[in-house]
């Protein structure tokens, strides 16, 4: 577990609340998280939970209370530019497209290129490399990267879905309930995979549904 040089935390929310008109969905909410540490959010359905992950993804801004990343009070109006400091997402759904190729979801919207513009292409061979390598140092045997997503298993999914927010630079890695739909056996392969993003020195913060006793 590391700070930073001042000693504060990677990421820290102090007091934060959400309200959606008369609905408090939030209320007084503080939590932080270091780099090499993986914060568990545990609560029942309705309990915020989803919530509280969008305000740390940028998807919401809090209505009260304070948000600090890196020791600076910090506002993000969108996922993109919490993205760009560093704060990666996954989430349920994982946002990919099951008929597309491993390597095409890895980098979907960042993809690497080369020659000069205008003969600038899509750089297919370095893109199923990097993928390849990715998958491989997360523990993940993929013989072809053009396999499709949709024939991998729930935590395949996961663990790509992690492997690309750690290659493009996540300082802290957000997952939305990532065992939900998941079996036993399945749900600690993801668990491995994120203690391997933590061994890494990412901080990690994932959100998961209590069971009944």
């Amino acid at each position: 577990m590391t700070t930073n040089a001042n000693g504060a935390h990677l990421l820290e929310v102090d007091r934060v609340g959400k309200y959606f008109g008369n609905v408090i969905a939030l209320k007084d909410i503080s939590a932080h998280v270091n780099g090499g540490e993986v914060v568990c959010v545990l609560g029942d359905n309705g309990a915020g939970k989803s919530t509280f992950i969008k305000i740390l993804s940028g998807v919401h801004r809090p209505d009260e209370g304070r948000y600090v990343f890196d020791g600076e009070d910090t506002i993000f109006h969108s996922p993109r530019e919490a993205r760009a400091r560093g704060i990666a997402t996954v989430y349920q759904d994982l946002a990919m497209c099951p008929l597309m190729s491993i390597w095409r979801n890895f980098f979907l919207g960042s993809e690497p290129t080369k020659g000069r513009w205008p003969l600038r292409r899509f750089d297919i061979h370095s893109a199923k490399d990097i993928v390849l390598h990715q998958l491989h140092e997360m523990g993940i045997d993929v013989r072809d990267p053009d396999q499709t997503v949709g024939t991998l298993s729930g935590g395949e999914r996961q663990a790509v879905a992690i492997s690309r927010a750690v290659y493009f630079g996540a300082r802290v890695l957000i997952l939305d309930e990532p065992t939900s739909a998941l079996g036993v056996k399945q749900a600690g392969v993801v668990l491995k995979y994120i203690l391997q993003a933590r061994e890494r020195g990412v901080g990690g913060c994932t959100s998961a549904r209590r069971r009944p006793a």
